[in-house]
């Protein structure tokens, strides 16, 4: 009989000093108090807890600085239910982060596929560049950079107006200067049409880049078109997808 008493002790007293089944504190500085129970932990289990009690206790705390409803360790919880509730938080968050990746992808390939449309509708390209030098009385007036600009419809309809960028990079990728335009005027399927533009060098916010590129010779710059927008004529239209580079 005593024997049966000493074994039944022993299994209480075990299933007493189950770590999981150790309230778990509600505030950080309470944490030093279960402190022997967390070491008996697994370290997979002591990490999840860990990433529990952050969440609940600092993320919390910080989420409802910004107004985001927090989330606080509620009372009466468990180190072994606060793991298993992170192994579940984990598991879903992974979930998402697939489904995210998968919708960026989606997102990212449309953007792609609009933008190889609306290059393949419209070859643009730069013809010509100059410093054009305004004299008053022998003096200078004004300097500008005045370049001229080849649009060709290589569609299959008619193009009643294209608008975009045409962006110049040095041999090392550094942007020198970027042209925005527009042409309204229709262009049938292989025909070309010229747009002319100038700014200031003298007076401009670019003036130094802009400088660079004029003097630069074909071989040491790369032109990068960027559509915005093709109207065909038709009431048709390819617009450049939003956020897409």
């Amino acid at each position: 009989m005593k024997r049966m008493f000493v074994v039944a002790a022993v299994v209480l007293l075990c299933a007493c000093s189950n770590p999981k089944d150790t309230v778990v504190p509600t505030s950080l500085d309470k944490m030093e108090s279960i402190k022997p129970q967390i070491e008996k932990l697994t370290p997979e289990e002591r990490d999840l807890f860990a990433s529990y009690f952050v969440r609940h206790t600092m993320g919390a705390a910080m989420g409802g600085m910004f107004g985001v409803k927090a989330e606080p360790v509620p009372e009466g919880m468990t180190i072994g239910k606060a793991i298993d509730e992170q192994r579940d938080f984990a598991a879903k968050a992974k979930i998402r982060e697939a489904e995210e990746k998968v919708l960026k992808e989606k997102v990212k390939a449309e953007q792609q596929k609009a933008m190889e449309e609306m290059s393949k509708a419209a070859l643009v390209t730069l013809i010509s560049k100059k410093i054009d030098i305004e004299r008053m009385s022998g003096i200078t007036m004004d300097e500008k950079l005045e370049v001229a600009i080849a649009f060709k419809n290589t569609s299959s309809k008619d193009i009643a107006g294209i608008k975009g960028t045409l962006d110049a990079a040095d041999i090392f990728g550094e942007q020198l200067s970027g042209f925005n335009m527009s042409y309204d005027k229709t262009l049938k399927p292989g025909e070309t049409a010229t747009w002319v533009g100038s700014r200031s060098i003298k007076y401009g916010m670019n003036s130094s880049n802009d400088r660079k590129f004029a003097d630069l010779p074909e071989d040491k710059y790369k032109l990068n078109w960027k559509p915005d927008m093709i109207v065909f004529s038709d009431g048709t239209k390819l617009t450049k997808p939003a956020n897409a580079d």
